[in-house]
């Protein structure tokens, strides 16, 4: 095999990302693989796409064990939180998921466009199942991590290296896409992702369930 052989073999190994915050949305997610605007954002950015547009093969709802929380300022989300993952692995509450199975080509296109890089990080597979994690980026989206495997296939999650981000509520552009992920993949209606979206840190005291069940059901 040679080397270009080898390097688009690499590419082409099947792995799972684990979304949690907007990418629980289909329409959003896809933005990454395919480009586009990014639907529901207050800032009308454009979307790059992956060098392999191919759409997901499968995907399924995945319960991730740490709790969910939104922090920092996005200006695509109407300056508000966005979605993060806490560090203590035996949370009260697993963070809902979905896992989408895509190569590990697709996944390092969409770590680049996560950390708003001009150039791919390759992530090391071998070096990630043997760690657990790697830290690649000094970027909010910085590090990625090995969730357990599906059929024997490795899940992989795209996360934080800064265990400090301060709890920070999110807008209700962003919480309408993840309410709309959560539909499709855990079938919620809107009360029910209400009340699981003001339960978490950032959200929790700012919001009540109500209130964002009313935005939810106006900006849809």
């Amino acid at each position: 095999m040679s080397e270009i052989e080898a390097d688009q073999a690499r590419l082409d190994q099947p792995v799972w990302y684990a979304a949690y915050g907007s990418n629980l949305s289909r329409q959003r997610f896809l933005r990454y693989i395919q480009g586009g605007p990014i639907p529901g954002s207050t800032a009308g950015h454009q979307q790059d796409s992956a060098r392999d547009q191919s759409l997901p093969t499968d995907d399924q709802p995945f319960a991730i064990d740490r709790t969910l929380f939104f922090a920092g300022s996005s200006n695509r989300w109407g300056d508000g939180g966005v979605a993060f993952l806490d560090a203590d692995t035996k949370p009260s509450s697993p963070a809902k998921g979905r896992a989408w199975r895509i190569t590990l080509g697709q996944l390092e296109d969409l770590f680049r466009q996560e950390n708003g890089q001009p150039a791919v990080a390759p992530i090391a597979l071998d070096q990630l199942q043997a760690t657990g994690s790697l830290h690649l980026l000094d970027r909010w989206y910085g590090r990625v991590e090995l969730l357990g495997e599906i059929n024997r296939t490795p899940v992989i999650t795209i996360a934080s290296p800064d265990p400090s981000l301060a709890p920070q509520p999110a807008h209700v552009s962003y919480l309408s896409v993840i309410a709309e992920g959560l539909a499709d993949s855990w079938s919620m209606d809107h009360q029910q992702a209400a009340k699981y979206l003001a339960a978490l840190p950032g959200n929790a005291g700012n919001y009540s369930a109500s209130a964002i069940a009313t935005d939810l059901a106006s900006s849809s």
